[in-house]
């Protein structure tokens, strides 16, 4: 064997080496990511994308369904200045049953019902909501904030089914917003975004490793600062009580701090935009159809249980601020006259009206604010103290003078006549236990469109 030969072969045998040991690596990284997934919220985060299929139907408890979202089942954890409780909602601690001596109120939704964009608990419109209704009210009253960030409306019918239900709730209110809820867990919605298309989305889709590398490098280059207030003690070094708020945290948000570059934030808006294309309501039709669906599925169980069910529709920002819209349009070289701005919650809305599902659309209140007034936090996409004010009070007015729909749903007409012995009978009566059935979505069609 010549010398030549004998280096080549011995150059192969060591590529084919190295090529093993990587593989080695990767595959021992790919695991170490499965298995650590579950029990560290920071790689749920990078993993997690609201905008990946998602099928709940086969989840039967509350740690179950919670692992499959970004916040994971972590009661006693910190978020945005306050600490989640034993069931792991932004939310005071509850038993199961119905509120002894007072109302109910349980509020369904993503990250605008958590937090609204890392706000502190004082300033959130189901905080506001609480607060009103309870200063109206001759029974004490509740709002349950059962909002779980990136998570869809077929997410918080499962939720209803597993957790919701059992604390038989007098009013039911989903916030849906338009900017995303038509597509979460819906997969590749094409145009509308959702998924991941191409070699890295085929990539991303099957392996934890590289969907957790790519999204870090996304993370990292977006530009914008990241919201505080995370971790585990008090101000004065205490630990911090389960279902409360976190007094420190208020005072040290700043609600003029961007949570986007800018370049980053007008990319979301522009994508978001793309659900009101006049070219493209051949293929949102679709996805409306979908909604409206699982819509009409909670509200026709909710409907069972007795309470009433409101839905709340939240106005995505490019829909209120026209300065905005222009950004965007100076970037795409499209013009106002290629969109339906009104287009989402004139579907959606006429469809669950039809149905006689109450519904509350805040996109007329929101345009109708005073000119210049900032209701969304700075290149957050959430609403700011000032629109959270507004919904609080919109959606306060409907819940107290509304109709009155629902077997427990009363305030104060029912209080005025009588319905004190109703309330003595409840607390008088056994604390009903927390059974869960399992329920089921409606089945998703085989379908471009579904997750």
């Amino acid at each position: 064997m010549s010398v030549a030969a004998g280096r080549s072969r011995g150059w192969r045998r060591w590529v084919v080496i190295g090529a093993i040991q990587i593989v080695v690596v990767l595959v021992l990284g790919e695991v170490a990511v499965r298995l650590a997934a579950p029990h560290h919220r920071g790689l749920r985060m990078l993993l997690g994308a609201s905008t990946r299929a998602s099928d709940f139907s086969d989840a039967d408890t509350l740690p179950e369904i919670m692992n499959r979202t970004m916040l994971g089942f972590s009661p006693g954890s910190v978020e945005y200045g306050f600490v989640l409780n034993s069931r792991s909602f932004r939310t005071r601690e509850y038993q199961p049953g119905p509120a002894r001596g007072g109302l109910r109120v349980v509020a369904l939704g993503d990250s605008f019902t958590f937090a609204s964009g890392a706000l502190p608990h004082e300033d959130h419109w189901t905080t506001l909501v609480e607060e009103e209704l309870d200063r109206r009210s001759d029974r004490p009253v509740e709002v349950l904030r059962l909002g779980v960030p990136d998570t869809g409306p077929a997410f918080q019918l499962r939720l209803w089914q597993i957790e919701a239900a059992g604390l038989e709730p007098n009013i039911v209110v989903m916030a849906f917003f338009i900017g995303n809820d038509f597509i979460d867990d819906q997969g590749d919605c094409g145009v509308f975004g959702g998924g991941d298309r191409g070699f890295s989305g085929r990539l991303a889709s099957v392996s934890t490793l590289y969907r957790a590398a790519r999204n870090l490098r996304r993370v990292l280059s977006a530009g914008g600062e990241p919201a505080t207030g995370r971790g585990s003690d008090g101000a004065d070094g205490t630990k911090p009580v389960m279902g409360q708020p976190v007094p420190a945290y208020r005072e040290a948000f700043d609600p003029g701090r961007p949570t986007f570059g800018r370049e980053q934030f007008i990319a979301i808006e522009n994508q978001r935009m793309a659900l009101c294309l006049r070219s493209e309501e051949a293929a949102f039709r679709p996805l409306a159809e979908r909604a409206a669906e699982i819509v009409k599925a909670l509200s026709a169980e909710v409907g069972e249980s007795g309470s009433r069910f409101v839905v709340m529709l939240i106005p995505d920002q490019f829909q209120v601020d026209q300065a905005l819209v222009d950004e965007v349009l100076r970037t795409t070289g499209r013009r106002r006259e290629d969109y339906d701005f009104e287009r989402p919650q004139r579907v959606l809305g006429g469809s669950l009206r039809s149905a006689g599902i109450e519904v509350l659309d805040l996109l007329p209140v929101f345009r109708a604010a005073p000119g210049g007034e900032a209701l969304y936090r700075p290149r957050d996409t959430h609403w700011n103290r000032r629109g959270n004010e507004l919904a609080a009070a919109e959606l306060t007015a409907i819940l107290w003078s509304g109709p009155m729909s629902g077997r427990r749903a009363v305030f104060a007409d029912d209080f005025e006549r009588g319905s004190a012995d109703r309330w003595s009978a409840v607390e008088n009566s056994e604390k009903s236990t927390h059974e869960r059935v399992p329920r089921h979505p409606p089945a998703t069609g085989e379908s471009s469109n579904s997750r």
